[in-house]
């Protein structure tokens, strides 16, 4: 992920964690301005619930150019969530299998 973000001249924000907060990611966004989240799906459903708690969370989800998630699938939950509330959700190096 890093490579292709070099490789297209992306700017990275170091999170303090691998498993940083929701609340992490809502000052990345506000403050730092992250329009694409890249993100390990596991560490990504913890968002996504959130975000069916939270109206504002969902919003910022939903504006954000591509939301990206790799290793493990998402739960099949997580992802219609996602289609449904109209994040633009991506996958990298991974796919379901059917």
């Amino acid at each position: 992920m890093l490579l292709g973000n070099l490789q297209h001249g992306s700017c990275t924000i170091q999170p303090s964690k691998i498993a940083f907060s929701t609340d992490e990611l809502v000052e990345m966004v506000e403050r730092c301005g992250l329009n694409r989240l890249n993100q390990f799906s596991t560490f990504l459903s913890t968002h996504l619930t959130t975000s069916r708690r939270d109206a504002r969370i969902l919003a910022l989800l939903s504006n954000l150019d591509e939301v990206i998630h790799s290793g493990l699938p998402l739960p099949r939950e997580d992802e219609d969530w996602a289609y449904r509330n109209k994040i633009n959700l991506k996958v990298r190096a991974c796919s379901r299998f059917p």
